[in-house]
């Protein structure tokens, strides 16, 4: 179960970066605040952040496979 956890976890961490990545490339180019979107995203990693503090009790943005 604890490796499930872990790996979406992971999973989640990577679309939040493709978040950030994709997201902001398109608020550069619809000429929005991107201020905003900044504090959205880092919104999304401190979630990720307090899930695993939670959950495993270390706040980290990855789990590696050798602690799986």
């Amino acid at each position: 179960m604890k490796t499930t956890l872990k790996k979406l976890a992971n999973t989640l961490t990577i679309a939040a970066t493709l978040f950030l990545l994709i997201g902001s490339g398109y608020v550069l180019v619809k000429n929005q605040p991107l201020g905003d979107f900044v504090s959205e995203a880092a919104f999304c990693y401190l979630a990720i952040a307090v899930f695993n503090y939670l959950v495993f009790g270390a706040a980290i943005l990855w789990h590696k496979k050798s602690d799986r």
